[in-house]
């Protein structure tokens, strides 16, 4: 028999994991309009969908976490589960009570895994519902949530919370050169700078700087003269130019601060990286990156970089701070394999 690892819980604390990935999320089914949580197609005697059902979508696990977390905002402590033990609901680990012997539905048997396999950071065919339908819902359930989380109903207002940090921020496009003819908008290029690589012996980088918008002839040609170079447009060719190491966004919420790091590059081992966050809001990030070698072997081939844009290996340290006062104790942060560092610290109270 499979060994399926365990996870003490309080009642109050699985009662609320259970219900808010129970219910604020659901099956992406390609015909299932709107979108049924599996409480509720378990309440309506529905019956189990099959993998043809499915849409092929993809989530990140930050997204359910966040959803929890925000929820949790105003719940007392006792109630809360650490980002460690979310985590390891979410991948499988059987729910226990410290209270009593019971045992309890798993993440598992809301979103069986052979229908929605997950990797260290994704989650395949779940979809969110911000305005979930609980009429299903025994009066006692609902009346516990409220008390357990602060909250009025269960209404996530897209209008007045963080949920637009769960769109990619950007639309990156990175146009190399080739030998054919280069595209853009007239609202895309950028109208005065194009960033290039090494393009000569006597210069590590530099930048070419125009008088005027140029055409898409001329901007292919310019692409074409550099060595090594390439071109940029877009949101790539209106962000700053310079390392991308480090490169950051902050956003704030009633209660809360975002902040999402850039950080190609940089090793995910917990042994190597580390990011804290002080009461006065300070953000400190520690790690090693493994990038901007001048000389790679992969394969046993030998390859000597003819450009170096990437930071150079090492160790480094990244400090920040937040607009206001938070507490550490309530921040909760993912390191994806995209390179993005993401985290919400609470405001203190």
């Amino acid at each position: 028999m499979e060994n399926v690892p365990t996870l003490a819980l309080t009642d109050d604390q699985h009662f609320l994991l259970l219900l808010i990935t129970g219910i604020y999320f659901a099956p992406d089914l390609k015909d299932d309009t709107p979108h049924k949580s599996p409480l509720q197609r378990r309440a309506e005697h529905l019956p189990q969908y099959g993998p043809n059902t499915l849409s092929g979508s993809r989530m990140k696990i930050s997204m359910l976490e966040y959803v929890y977390y925000y929820i949790m905002r105003k719940a007392q402590q006792s109630a809360l589960v650490k980002q460690s033990c979310f985590l390891r609901y979410i991948h499988g680990a059987r729910p226990m009570s410290i209270d009593n012997s019971l045992k309890y539905p798993s993440f598992d048997n809301l979103f069986p895994p052979e229908l929605h396999p997950r990797s260290h950071d994704t989650i395949d065919n779940i979809v969110f519902i911000n305005d979930p339908n609980t009429d299903y819902l025994q009066a006692r359930d609902v009346e516990r949530f409220k008390r357990l989380t602060g909250l009025d109903d269960f209404l996530f207002d897209k209008e007045n919370t963080m949920l637009h940090i769960f769109e990619d921020l950007h639309n990156v496009k990175v146009h190399e050169a080739s030998n054919s003819t280069t595209t853009c908008n007239n609202d895309d290029c950028p109208s005065s700078k194009l960033t290039t690589a090494s393009f000569v012996e006597d210069l590590d980088q530099g930048m070419i700087f125009v008088p005027s918008r140029p055409s898409v002839e001329e901007w292919g040609d310019m692409i074409f003269a550099v060595k090594f170079g390439f071109g940029v447009t877009g949101s790539a060719g209106r962000g700053n130019v310079g390392p991308v190491l480090g490169l950051m966004d902050i956003g704030e919420a009633e209660d809360s601060y975002l902040f999402r790091v850039s950080l190609p590059g940089v090793r995910r081992d917990e042994r190597d990286f580390n990011c804290e966050v002080e009461s006065d809001g300070t953000v400190i990030i520690k790690g090693v990156t493994v990038t901007g070698e001048r000389i790679i072997v992969k394969s046993s081939q030998t390859f000597e970089m003819k450009s170096q844009n990437l930071s150079p290996p090492g160790p480094f340290s990244i400090s920040f701070k937040l607009p206001g006062r938070v507490d550490p104790q309530r921040f909760h942060g993912t390191f994806a394999t995209d390179g993005i560092l993401e985290g919400i610290a609470f405001k203190a109270s």
